[in-house]
C-alpha cells in the first residue's frame, strides 16, 4: 500500500508521480514559506516535466477545498465529542487556528496530489542525454 508504484508513496513523500524517487518541490518544508507550493520544473532522475500545460496546478485547488472541508468537518466533530460545552466561538476559533497553521502542507499537498490523478507511474526510464532538457513523454 504504502511501496512504489502506488500513487500514496508518492503524494506521502512528494516524490515525482512518474518514477516516485526524483523531489517535486523545491523544498522539503512546507512551512518555508518563501517557497512553499512551488515546483522544479522536472524531475531529476526521469527528467519529465511537471507542468504539462500551462495552468495545469489551478485544478488543484480543488483538493484545496477538499482537504480544507474535511479538515473543518473533522476538527468540529472532534470538539463536539471531547468538549460538548465548548461554543460556537470556541469551535470556529479552533477550526479557523487550524486552517492557519496546516495551510501551507494542505497546499503542497494539493498540488501533489492533482499531479497524481494525471501522470501515472511507469517507473525509471532514463531518457538518453540528448533528450534530456525536461520533455514530457
Amino acid at each position: 500500500m504504502f511501496s512504489k508504484g502506488t500513487k500514496l508513496y508518492s503524494v506521502l513523500h512528494r516524490k515525482c508521480p512518474h518514477c516516485h524517487e526524483g523531489e517535486f518541490m523545491v523544498t522539503r518544508n512546507p512551512y518555508d514559506l518563501t517557497l512553499t507550493g512551488d515546483l522544479l520544473p522536472g524531475c531529476s532522475v526521469c527528467h519529465r516535466k511537471y507542468q504539462p500545460e500551462p495552468g495545469f496546478y489551478y485544478g488543484g485547488m480543488y483538493v484545496t477545498y477538499a482537504l480544507s472541508v474535511g479538515l473543518c468537518i473533522a476538527i468540529f466533530i472532534a470538539t463536539l465529542v471531547l468538549a460538548p460545552d465548548i461554543s460556537a466561538v470556541d469551535q470556529i476559533l479552533w477550526i479557523l487556528g487550524a486552517l492557519v497553521v496546516l495551510a501551507p502542507p494542505i497546499y503542497a499537498w494539493s498540488k501533489i496530489m492533482w499531479a497524481n490523478m494525471f501522470i501515472s507511474y511507469k517507473g525509471v526510464a532514463h531518457l538518453p542525454d540528448e533528450d534530456a532538457k525536461w520533455v514530457m513523454r
